[in-house]
């Protein structure tokens, strides 16, 4: 499964959800704000993620 973390009125985020849709890849949306209190397993990676791009989003994931 493919997570994307997204911030609202975060224009990278929006541009990457339209690629995403109009190619018919699916993903599961969530909220930035998971990856400070990691509840699952898709959330500690995209911690790392961020961590990696230096807390830019949007954050990928695929668990």
């Amino acid at each position: 499964m493919k997570y994307i973390y997204t911030a609202p009125d975060c224009p990278k985020c929006e541009v990457l959800k339209k690629k995403y849709r109009a190619e018919g890849v699916r993903f599961e949306e969530r909220a930035a704000e998971r990856i400070k209190q990691p509840e699952d397993e898709a959330d500690r990676e995209a911690l790392i993620q961020a961590s990696m791009q230096n807390m830019e989003l949007p954050v990928e994931v695929d668990v």
